[in-house]
């Protein structure tokens, strides 16, 4: 249901007490009485000031809002980015729609040049008003919330004008003239005519290009990326002459914009522009003995893997045993002409169609598959007018199926990514001989744990060892092919300490052999990033780093951009060509130019992002690093992926990739990650696919599937051999504790699950009769003789969420004014929760309950924590990892606050985005309110709680709704997950619950 259908709904109900909102210069302040405030905090007020507090309260765990004494403030660059529903929930000022034109006086070149914005409102132009944070002050009683790209374009002009007659150079004109453009990209209404033929440009670095003249002599030019012809800045290059510490080049329709250092690169180049014909092996051999390397950058390149940058498009890839969830089964072969709206039924799956129908369409195809059905696109227009209804109305939803973690998504078609060899049809890179490499690899020398804060368990010295052994090996020349391993241990069993620990004792190896210890950098999902930081202040005495950097907006990355760059994947490339790595634009303060300010300084920890590192990828290949660790590595598994493109292309000593779920869905995914880690180990894709991946797919589902796939899961981990290590829980290991499984369902097949009665309701009164209405309408399609399996996913979605609360079913309405008491009695499923969540109350415990779908989270948080009177945060992949506003909450912060409370706790997450990565050994006792189809999502969720470091038994509550006559959803649900459990002694695809299989439930 929408929030404003809520608000509404709450506004005829009589509450009218609500947060104050006052703009200032920083932002929105919200605020209330601080006695009433505290009622919030334990959900002892209005609902309308609750739910209120409920939002500002997930805005701070977003890291999007700061709490103050009795209330928050949301900094300007986050309040002009909240969406329609919490602007409407909180009562904020409403958004400007007038149009924006300017008033330009003087030339870009005079220091008397000034742009003034003028609005057109209601038909009026209006010149007075005033800029308030981030809202526009008309008048006393007419202040707008500006947007995102009006703010923008408002704080630049500002900015503009507060600079005095001297500092109104060129430069800055020009700036300002880029940043509106920037705006108007964005978004923002405005008139900027004036400016239409200027496209500005500011180059992060200069380099070279060189050509051979007819003589055989080498010709120099300066390149300044982002697409621009050296040919055309040298004919170019006299408009340079006379020049003082700043200048402007215009090349084209393109205005250059250089600063004093790039000048002076540029100026560097021109002095030494010819190199003589005998002198051009020389020069090509060091650049530097003819260049100043600390004017233009010469010692940084790309690995042997990179060629340069392309088009990002994607590669073949063949088919895969692809397992996931396959809603149409048997129609896959059938060619669908039918409206989108028939296949897409939420804005999740509306997303994904449109990423892949971007894919298929920028290679010409007239069809695609996706849900396992064949999807005619030779019309495009028509499928991108679908795509953009079906957007609008699925942002208008009130239900929220199957909320999916925040996936870092990809750029589009038309950016650009590095030009690696992908190894899909043939092997280009690595090769077969590595198999012969490292038989005895266990490293045997003395480890002197002692300077670690933590002494290892044995199977973690294993570990350590295993991994030093390969590190060795690769320092060797006679082991120089040697360049990863993939460390795929069971999750919590401490592969970020083992890793640190490696890398420690890599860099004393590195020392010893009189090397320079280089930088390292991990690339981690955002909800991890603060975890590394905090694992290496616990694992290391004395540091084995000069510095750590978190490369991550709000934190260090502004500090290593370069000045008005934006991200790399936006580079001036097409299908039909490429750009060398001089011509590429670089955005990241990387090699000997920089000095002391550059990025890839030796003994320094770089830590950052998946995102970071597909945005800025070719600056981070172009660093020699010691080591590179791909945490939680299952994000780089798909070969098609910008990141993975970017990760495969980072040079690096060693390489190691850490999962717990080294096949996520396929086993196409462990071949990428093997390609990243060992390229060549496992041959070509294609070569792959017919060894390993065919053999699964010929024999389908039928009775020999189990043992065709655990004998070829066999085959493939003896041919990884030494370079996977993976231990998993069931071997016993030391440091675990106990764990117990309580599920409300019996004839449960799986060793250490429980039957508990207690865990079972039956559905009754309105949750049984919306049920039982789903059904109905089923078998009335059924009846009158149309498919019913094409609205099986819908149906399914629906059933998933009335087995929840009915409530999650309604449009419009919000529950009689949310009572917890009356609100839980609508749920069977809740109230047996409810039942667990007093016992651990009992017991002065905490817990964690998994759910999945947003709207359930926040409507619980605000239940719970007016039942039981404690603070309830949610964690559901929005909550921010890294944050810059001061007072705002990471996940981290949110988890330790949670462990840190004496007694009884509740914390709510999703099991899809906080359940990855994630240590909260505070609590001991886990509910799954919602499942997820995977059963290794499932267990990725239980394993924050089941891990090292865990000093109580851990409880697994798994409730299950009945149905009084037909097998229910849940019951369903959860004999089909009991049989989806991993082979643990292969490299197998886990799989997950189709919708064919749940067929039974509309029988």
């Amino acid at each position: 249901m929408s929030l404003k259908n809520l608000i509404k709904k709450v506004l005829i109900n009589g509450s009218t007490t609500s947060f104050s909102v006052l703009p200032d210069s920083e932002g929105l302040n919200l605020f209330i009485e601080y006695e009433l405030f505290k009622d919030c905090a334990v959900g002892n007020a209005d609902l309308l000031l609750l739910n209120q507090y409920a939002c500002l309260q997930m805005l701070v765990e977003e890291g999007l809002a700061e709490s103050i004494r009795n209330g928050f403030v949301i900094p300007s660059e986050n309040a002009v980015c909240l969406d329609e529903g919490v602007r409407y929930l909180l009562k904020l000022p409403p958004v400007f729609e007038g149009r924006v034109s300017t008033r330009v006086e003087g030339q870009s070149s005079q220091a008397a040049f000034a742009v003034r914005l003028v609005l057109n409102y209601l038909g009026e132009d209006i010149y007075q008003y005033e800029l308030v944070g981030p809202c526009l002050k008309l008048s006393e009683k007419e202040i707008f919330l500006l947007n995102q790209a009006q703010w923008s374009a408002f704080k630049c002009v500002a900015m503009h004008q507060q600079l005095s007659t001297a500092d109104k150079s060129e430069q800055q004109n020009l700036l300002l003239i880029h940043r509106l453009q920037q705006a108007q990209k964005a978004g923002l209404d405005i008139d900027l005519s004036h400016f239409n033929k200027l496209y500005i440009l500011h180059p992060e670095q200069v380099g070279v290009a060189a050509e051979q003249d007819d003589n055989g002599d080498l010709i120099l030019t300066p390149t300044f990326g982002a697409g621009i012809d050296p040919r055309d800045t040298s004919i170019r290059l006299g408009q340079l002459k006379g020049a003082n510490d700043v200048a402007s080049l215009r090349i084209r329709d393109d205005i250059v914009l250089l600063d004093e250092d790039r000048f002076k690169a540029t100026q560097e180049i021109l002095t030494n522009r010819r190199i003589a014909k005998d002198q051009v092996k020389h020069f090509l051999a060091t650049p530097s003995a003819f260049l100043n390397a600390a004017l233009v950058d010469l010692d940084t390149g790309f690995s042997l893997r990179v060629k340069g940058a392309t088009a990002f498009h994607h590669g073949y890839f063949g088919d895969t045993d692809e397992s996931g969830i396959d809603w149409f089964g048997s129609l896959a072969e059938k060619t669908i002409h039918a409206p989108l709206a028939d296949q897409l039924h939420d804005l999740e799956e509306v997303e994904a169609f449109e990423k892949k129908f971007h894919d298929a369409k920028a290679h010409g195809a007239d069809s695609m598959v996706f849900n396992g059905q064949n999807i005619d696109i030779s019309n495009p227009q028509a499928i991108e007018q679908q795509i953009r209804q079906l957007k609008k109305e699925f942002s208008r939803t009130t239900r929220q199926h199957e909320s999916p973690a925040p996936i870092e998504t990809e750029a589009p078609m038309e950016r650009a990514v590095v030009d690696i060899v992908t190894n899909d049809e043939i092997l280009e890179f690595g090769g077969l001989a590595l198999l012969n490499r490292a038989e005895q690899s266990i490293f045997t020398e003395k480890i002197d744990f002692t300077v670690y804060r933590r002494q290892p368990y044995p199977h973690q010295e294993d570990g350590v060892r295993w991994l030093l052994g390969l590190m060795q090996c690769a320092l060797k020349p006679s082991g120089s092919k040697i360049e990863g391993a993939l460390l795929a241990d069971d999750m919590g069993l401490g592969k970020t300490y083992m890793s640190l620990v490696a890398l420690s004792e890599f860099y004393r190896l590195t020392e010893s052999s009189g090397d320079t210890r280089r930088p390292v950098l991990i690339v981690a999902p955002l909800s991890l990033v603060e975890n590394w930081i905090d694992e290496t202040d616990k694992t290391f005495m004395k540091s084995p780093f000069k510095d750590v950097v978190v490369l991550q907006s709000g934190k260090d990355l502004k500090k290593y951009k370069i000045q008005g760059a934006s991200t790399e994947t936006k580079q001036a490339v097409t299908d039909d060509s490429s750009l060398d790595s001089e011509s590429i634009r670089y955005s990241l303060k990387v090699g000997k130019y920089y000095g002391n300010d550059r990025l890839d300084l030796p003994q320094r920890l770089v830590v950052t992002t998946y995102q970071t590192l597909r945005d800025y990828q070719f600056s981070l290949c172009r660093i020699d690093w010691q080591l590179v660790i791909f945490d939680e590595a299952q994000n780089i598994k798909n070969p098609n992926a910008l990141q993975t493109r970017a990760g495969k292309g980072l040079k690096a000593r060693f390489k190691l990739l850490a999962t717990g779920t080294p096949v996520e869905n396929s086993l196409s995914d462990f071949w990428c990650l093997m390609d990243t880690a060992q390229p060549g180990l496992l041959g070509s894709y294609q070569e792959f696919r017919t060894q390993f991946i065919k053999p699964i797919n010929q024999v389908g589902d039928n009775e020999d599937a189990a043992r065709v796939r655990l004998e070829v899961g066999k085959k493939l981990r003896q041919q990884v051999g030494t370079f996977m290590l993976r231990r998993m829980k069931e071997d016993q290991l030391d440091g675990l504790p106990e764990k117990r499984i309580f599920v409300g369902a019996g004839n449960n097949n799986q060793s250490g699950w429980q039957y508990e009665p207690r865990l079972a309701s039956v559905m009754k009164n309105g949750q049984l009769n919306a049920y039982d209405q789903v059904l109905a309408d089923i078998q009335s399609i059924k009846s009158n003789g149309g498919d019913a399996r094409g609205a099986i996913l819908q149906a399914l979605q629906e059933l998933r969420a009335i087995s929840l609360h009915p409530v999650l079913m309604q449009k419009s309405e919000h529950p009689n004014d949310l009572e917890p008491k009356k609100f839980s009695s609508q749920s069977e499923k809740i109230l047996c929760a409810l039942q667990v969540l007093n016992e651990i109350q009992k017991r002065q415990e905490k817990v964690i309950i998994f759910i999945i779908n947003k709207n359930l989270q926040r409507l619980l948080k605000l239940c719970l924590s007016q039942l039981y009177r404690v603070p309830v945060n949610v964690i559901n992949g929005d909550t921010k990892a890294v944050v810059s506003t001061k007072g705002a909450e990471t996940r981290k912060q949110l988890i330790e606050q949670f462990e840190a409370q004496k007694g009884f706790g509740i914390i709510i997450m999703s099991p899809i985005a906080a359940g990855v990565g994630l240590t909260v050994v505070g609590a001991n006792n886990v509910i799954h309110l919602e499942r997820h189809w995977n059963p290794a999502k499932e267990a990725q969720a239980t394993d924050r709680v089941y891990r090292i470091g865990q000093q109580k038994n851990v409880n697994i509550y798994i409730p299950v709704l009945l149905h009084p006559k037909h097998t229910s959803f849940d019951l369903n649900l959860n004999s089909l997950l009991q049989n989806k459990i991993d082979l643990k002694d292969a490299v197998v695809t886990p799989q997950v619950v189709t919708p064919d299989e749940m067929f039974s439930v509309f029988q």
